[in-house]
């Protein structure tokens, strides 16, 4: 079903809230035109004992999974009109499974799960993992969220090296076309506690702060000229990137972010920030890969 072109919104659903997912992934599919394919990971589980009782126990695993679709392609087929929905069950580890299904989507959603739930420590591995390594964009979408009309329009974008992250800026225009919306680049940097203050301090703080803008403003002109309609607002300043794209989120409907390129196959791709705001931020976060593997 998902090899059906355009590629389809892949919403991954566990077995707990997807409230928030399932919104946004109804908002995309209606923005791109496209439906919505809804997968379930049964984890693959390894029992030691009886091999009749493994085969049962497998049994009401799959049995269960197949509730947990069932029950979300209920509820989307409501509110998706004439857009199609289609679900599939997976068993294994959740982690590669949505990832590798990503191959064959335009777009995977995920929903992130709330911090501090009694006696649970969050590890974001599921989400962390698909947002590292699938081969489309991946947004994860905090628990209770729900669309805004007005904040939606909003599409903030977290520059690092805009010389090696055009699709993040390319991504971000393409949503604000869909939405109709605008667009914030915001870059920040911060380098040291201690020495930050002497650093950038007074006027050698204002001239760097130039320098920043005009090197953004000429990097940027190309890829701007590509959606001369939607209006864009360059912010470049001496912060904490993570700090300011937090801030930047609560006001806005999606924030963009480019991930690591690794060399190690499932090592670590994200980045301290991209991590950092995929914990805390207050909008649906959406991961790119910057800097496109080259054809092997």
């Amino acid at each position: 079903m998902l090899e059906i072109k355009p590629g389809k919104v892949l919403l991954g659903v566990g077995d707990e809230d997807v409230e928030g997912a399932l919104a946004y992934a109804v908002a995309e599919a209606r923005r791109r035109g496209v439906g919505v394919h809804v997968l379930h990971v049964v984890p693959g589980i390894t029992v030691v004992g009886d091999p009749t009782a493994m085969v049962m126990e497998g049994g009401t695993l799959t049995a269960q999974g197949a509730r947990i679709v069932a029950a979300v392609a209920r509820r989307l087929e409501h509110q998706m009109g004439d857009l199609p929905v289609s679900t599939e069950l997976h068993t294994g580890p959740v982690g590669p499974a949505l990832a590798a299904a990503s191959r064959h989507a335009g777009v995977v959603v995920l929903q992130r799960q709330r911090m501090g739930r009694p006696g649970r420590i969050p590890t974001f591995s599921v989400t962390n993992a698909v947002a590292a390594h699938a081969e489309v964009p991946v947004v994860a979408v905090p628990a209770g969220w729900q669309p805004d009309p007005e904040r939606d329009r909003v599409v903030v974008a977290g520059l690092g090296d805009v010389e090696v992250s055009p699709d993040v800026v390319r991504t971000a225009l393409q949503e604000a076309a869909r939405r109709d919306g605008r667009v914030r680049l915001v870059h920040a940097w911060h380098y040291s506690e201690t020495y930050d203050d002497l650093v950038f301090a007074g006027a050698a703080g204002r001239a760097h702060e130039d320098r920043v803008r005009r090197d953004l403003d000429a990097a940027l002109a190309p890829l701007l000229a590509e959606h001369p309609e939607v209006p864009v607002e360059v912010v470049a300043t001496h912060t904490r990137p993570a700090d300011l794209l937090v801030a930047e989120s609560h006001p806005a409907g999606v924030v963009v972010l480019g991930r690591h390129r690794s060399s190690i196959p499932w090592g670590p791709h994200l980045g301290s920030v991209v991590r950092a705001v995929l914990r805390e931020s207050a909008c649906p976060v959406l991961v790119v890969d910057p800097s496109p593997a080259p054809a092997t």
